[in-house]
């Protein structure tokens, strides 16, 4: 784990603390303090001389912890996909529904696609691709 600290120093915020508690002073409403307490920063002047010592307000952040954030790419699990399997009758029911809806045309194209008159004729290993394209012409399977 990284830790983070930030540690700001403004001098021109004095001036504008001073010109704001002159300004509550002036107009009061109420009882109001302000007290300013002087903060020693310690301003290096060069890597071989002494550091100076200047008072000046300082103003610290809240100390900001970030914690590295790091992905990684888990492989996916490979999920065996397996096509849905159709019988004949479904893929006849199917085809019914087309002559149905008037697409006896594209039906009859589709079966010459496959070199066949009738889906009976249809080898089990052509069934899903066949019925891919009975869904494209509508059918529902």
């Amino acid at each position: 784990m990284m830790e983070m600290k930030i540690k700001i120093e403004v001098p021109e915020l004095a001036v504008a603390i001073e010109k704001l508690a002159g300004a509550i002073d002036k107009n009061t409403c109420g009882a109001a303090t302000v007290q300013e307490t002087p903060a020693a920063s310690v301003v290096p002047v060069s890597a071989t001389a002494a550091p100076a010592v200047v008072p000046a307000p300082t103003v610290t952040a809240p100390v900001l912890t970030v914690a590295p954030t790091v992905t990684a790419s888990t492989p996916t699990p490979a999920v065996p996909v397996t096509a849905p399997t159709y019988t004949l009758d479904q893929i006849a029911k199917a085809g019914a529904s087309l002559v149905d809806a008037g697409k006896m045309e594209q039906l009859l194209g589709l079966l010459t696609k496959y070199g066949v008159q009738a889906v009976t004729q249809l080898v089990p290993d052509q069934y899903g691709a066949f019925a891919t394209e009975l869904r494209a012409l509508g059918a529902q399977l």
